[in-house]
């Protein structure tokens, strides 16, 4: 994950690597449906013109407005939980599209949580020599529980 994803519901989407996850899985969205999103996303549930979101969607493309139907139509088949198909997108008539829930937040990056190698504590002899004894191995332990979780 990147410092720009942006989670909502059980997606997350990042925009710069172009990629829309749901619950983790990738979802097979085009370029120009990343864009909109974007653009749906950043508005935080206040109207998008249907004019930002064509030049949004096709920079320095001219595109006729069936193009963005097209792709909102797309968005919300892939945006569909369960039995509630669209339920993300809304069509304002004559102006753009909202999203209807924009509970937006930029999706933190999993934390890189220190690893530990676990050793016997036993001498097992031959070509391992002697391991620590058990004063060392309690004050391990004792450093090891103290780690953050």
């Amino acid at each position: 994950m990147s410092a720009s994803d942006l989670s909502f519901g059980p997606f997350v989407l990042d925009p710069a690597a172009g990629r829309l996850l749901r619950n983790g899985e990738a979802l097979a969205v085009s370029g120009s449906g990343v864009r909109i999103l974007d653009a749906l996303l950043e508005a935080k549930g206040g109207v998008v013109t249907k004019e930002l979101l064509l030049q949004r969607g096709w920079p320095g493309t001219i595109v006729e407005e069936g193009n963005l139907t097209v792709q909102v139509a797309k968005l919300r088949d892939l945006l569909q939980t369960g039995d509630q198909r669209g339920e993300w997108i809304v069509t304002v008539p004559r102006v753009g599209y909202r999203l209807l829930r924009p509970e937006v937040a930029v999706a933190a990056a999993p934390s890189a949580k220190p690893s530990i190698a676990v050793l016997p504590f036993d001498n097992m002899g031959g070509a391992m020599g002697r391991l620590p004894d058990e004063a060392m191995r309690k004050r391990m332990i004792e450093l090891v529980e103290a780690l953050p979780a």
